[in-house]
């Protein structure tokens, strides 16, 4: 019998060793695969890793602060598992449309459907201190009276809001891909 909790624990052990291993290998490639270097390895995608770099998301700001990954903005930031599943479908439709199985996605003409790309749950992660209006930090009294009216106020009210709707590259320079739209236009 003693043998026999010694192969158990053996093999829980080894269980664990071995399940702790390829979380670490998916976590490490779950996290390369989210990187600018990676997204823009495809030719597809250097026109916006281009712009983000000089954007304020990018790190072109006073503090110096840059969104670490393309999917800090682009996937969204509620949940592991709504992460984890959007990542692998947008991925997934990425590669196939540049294998040629699949059409390209349309950059220029996803530029004005940011909201169906950036998720409100992205902003709020890292802008985490706008979250409620009651609590909202680090804003001025404008500012808040702003996000209240036309984001808070309007998402009590059921209207389609987004933190883009506002703040975007139409409305604000330099904000998270400037220029790319004329980039895109450029291109054929």
């Amino acid at each position: 019998m003693a043998s026999g909790k010694k192969v158990l624990w053996g093999t829980l052990i080894c269980g664990f060793v071995i399940g702790l291993g390829f979380s670490y290998v998916a976590a490490v490639a779950v996290d390369k695969t989210a990187k600018p270097e990676f997204c823009m390895s495809c030719h597809e995608m250097k026109p916006m890793g281009e712009s983000f770099k000089i954007s304020v998301h990018g790190g072109n700001n006073p503090q110096g602060f840059a969104a670490d990954h393309c999917t800090d903005c682009h996937l969204p930031g509620n949940s592991l598992a709504s992460y984890l599943i959007e990542k692998g479908i947008s991925g997934t439709r990425d590669f196939l449309a540049h294998i040629g199985l699949t059409k390209m996605v349309d950059f220029k003409q996803n530029f004005y459907n940011m909201k169906d790309y950036v998720y409100d749950s992205a902003c709020l992660h890292c802008h985490e201190g706008i979250k409620d209006p009651a609590t909202a930090v680090g804003l001025s009294e404008n500012i808040k009276e702003i996000h209240e009216k036309y984001y808070w106020d309007a998402k009590k009210a059921g209207k389609d809001v987004s933190c883009v709707t506002c703040h975007n590259d139409h409305t604000m320079v330099n904000f998270a891909h400037p220029n790319l739209l004329e980039t895109l236009s450029e291109q054929k």
